[in-house]
């Protein structure tokens, strides 16, 4: 089985649930951008977020698109490097919610788990999801409001799928 995909979701957007479903309940190769940004940055989390964004964001996705059988859960991805991934053969998906369901989720977490206040992303973030879909580069979106088993099924349906006369013209 050979897979490359790119699950985009935006914060609140269940990323880590995830990911922990997805090594607990699969042999998927499964990287997230917190973790990669951390490991490149000795482990801690940087306290600049233009060296984040402009340095460190930038060579852990390169890095990661040059692999063959690896998942990458992001929130955010510049779009240059998307369009690198798609040319190396990624699909890329987006993990679709609703603004009043993320609020919700942001409302819970910050309650619960001390979060820090998300709301102020979420527009920027599904109007770049948005954008990225009306240039083509979305393959697939997929409903975020399932159970984490159902939208599991879906990605790996995807995974499983074969690629369509489309993907395969050259």
């Amino acid at each position: 089985m050979n897979y490359k995909l790119i699950v985009l979701a935006p914060s609140t957007g269940g990323k880590s649930t995830l990911m922990r479903y997805l090594r607990e309940h699969t042999d998927l190769h499964v990287v997230e951008t917190d973790e990669a940004v951390m490991k490149a940055n000795n482990n801690v989390w940087p306290d600049d977020n233009n060296y984040k964004d402009q340095v460190l964001l930038p060579k852990v996705t390169n890095e990661i698109i040059k692999q063959d059988d690896v998942l990458f859960i992001a929130s955010y991805i510049p779009t240059e490097l998307l369009r690198t991934a798609k040319e190396r053969g990624f699909k890329i998906i987006i993990l679709q919610l609703t603004l009043e369901e993320l609020k919700r989720r942001n409302a819970k977490r910050m309650n619960e788990e001390s979060y820090d206040d998300a709301t102020p992303w979420f527009k920027g973030q599904l109007e770049n999801y948005q954008r990225l879909t009306q240039e083509g580069l979305v393959d697939n979106t997929i409903d975020g409001h399932q159970s984490i088993s159902q939208i599991v099924g879906e990605i790996t349906r995807l995974i499983d799928s074969k690629p369509s006369a489309k993907e395969i013209t050259l």
